[in-house]
């Protein structure tokens, strides 16, 4: 390995199984290489079904925290060699999951870093949008409970358009997870139903003037890659966590411990 190379980067894969492919798909894109040396040290590792849905567990649906697997996977990525992990989930980094998530790292002397997906986001937008004040949010029905981008946004001074329950779970929820046409269950198409669910989500926000659309799920970001559409923005968060990981990767000092982690908010 070159001595000048970057940490190596890991994936928490399997949540859903596409999510990680599509993170590793950003990383790609987004390093400067132009030969295949110079392409950043990549591990993922996708286990499905050891990880329980997130959603189910903070919807209490299931007494199962996810966060244990997730933490197990984790540390097999360091033992493979990676440095600095990204969770391409972002149900997972409400608090219930993530702080036990933190908590297990400790516990297990894991020394890797963390990159914070939803507040990577956030800080995406207050950085390179300078314009947007409202912001419209798209997520599960679990990090909908929790307000997770609601709170981050609320706390950047931002004005937030939230569906109501209602809208959430017929609309937004429904296109990721109806076991029939949503996007998990379609990993190879995106069905009929889920085109007109994200036409009617996209009415919602436009006629509530949200000058952006977070794409607060990683399912989501399959269907609508970032872009202008009806005149928003639209935040992709799968990419803004593939563009933090390579910044992360290529600084040349090392990462604090995951004891330290609790503290790092980005």
């Amino acid at each position: 390995m070159n001595p000048e190379q970057e940490n190596v980067i890991g994936i928490v894969g399997g949540m859903g199984p596409q999510a990680g492919l599509a993170l590793y798909d950003k990383i790609i894109r987004h390093t400067k290489a132009v030969r295949d040396q110079q392409h950043l040290s990549v591990v993922m590792m996708s286990f499905s079904k050891h990880i329980v849905d997130r959603t189910e567990f903070l919807q209490g649906d299931t007494y199962t925290n996810p966060a244990f697997s997730i933490a197990v996977v984790i540390k097999k990525l360091e033992h493979a060699g990676a440095e600095i992990v990204g969770i391409p989930c972002n149900t997972s980094h409400s608090s219930p999951i993530l702080d036990v998530i933190y908590r297990e790292l400790d516990r297990m002397d894991c020394r890797v870093r963390l990159v914070n997906m939803p507040v990577e986001t956030c800080h995406f937008i207050q950085a390179n949008h300078k314009s947007v004040r409202r912001i419209g949010v798209m997520t599960t029905n679990g990090t909908y409970k929790t307000g997770l981008y609601k709170n981050l946004l609320l706390d950047l001074g931002y004005d937030v358009v939230i569906p109501d329950l209602i809208f959430q779970n017929e609309v937004i929820h429904r296109m990721i997870y109806d076991p029939v046409f949503g996007i998990k269950s379609k990993p190879d198409s995106i069905s009929l139903e889920v085109k007109i669910l994200l036409e009617k989500a996209l009415t919602f926000f436009k006629k509530r003037n949200a000058d952006a659309i977070i794409l607060g799920c990683t399912e989501l970001s399959l269907i609508l890659p970032g872009m202008m559409v009806n005149d928003m923005l639209v935040i992709d968060s799968t990419d803004v966590l593939a563009k933090a990981l390579i910044r992360e990767a290529t600084k040349r000092e090392q990462f604090p411990r995951a004891q330290s982690l609790k503290n790092i908010k980005s």
